[in-house]
């Protein structure tokens, strides 16, 4: 190793580390974070949009009738009845699923995972956009 570390521990990090940069998404995120930005980004809603009274006086209401239960950490399936709605709405758009066809998910990183897990094995070659 060569030149000063701000890490006096640094010699004891696993080889892999010395390779490691900063991940493009969270550069992506610092500038999403700036107030003149409006960003479409994943997990980064316009929140000035959003109607806040509307959304207190629901979160309000389900804290009031089932806040033992919706204050902790779920299944990750969401309610029961989330499938029967998600069918609901996929007939809207013309594609016709049972509830037992649909798989909840607590957002795209368990879907994307779950997905590779299935159709991916260990050596296959994917093709893939940057950042993912």
């Amino acid at each position: 190793m060569t030149g000063t570390s701000l890490d006096q521990h640094v010699q004891r990090y696993a080889q892999r580390t010395s390779g490691m940069r900063a991940s493009a998404i969270r550069a992506l995120f610092a500038v999403a974070n700036r107030p003149e930005v409006v960003s479409l980004a994943g997990g980064m809603p316009y929140l000035r949009s959003l109607p806040l009274d509307s959304l207190a006086e629901q979160a309000a209401g389900r804290i009031a009738e089932d806040g033992l239960v919706a204050l902790r950490y779920g299944s990750g399936q969401g309610i029961p009845e989330l499938p029967e709605q998600i069918c609901q709405v996929m007939v809207l758009e013309g594609i016709k699923a049972h509830p037992d066809d649909v798989m909840v998910t607590v957002g795209s990183q368990m879907a994307l995972d779950l997905t590779t897990r299935i159709l991916v094995d260990p050596g296959d070659v994917i093709l893939a956009e940057a950042p993912s």
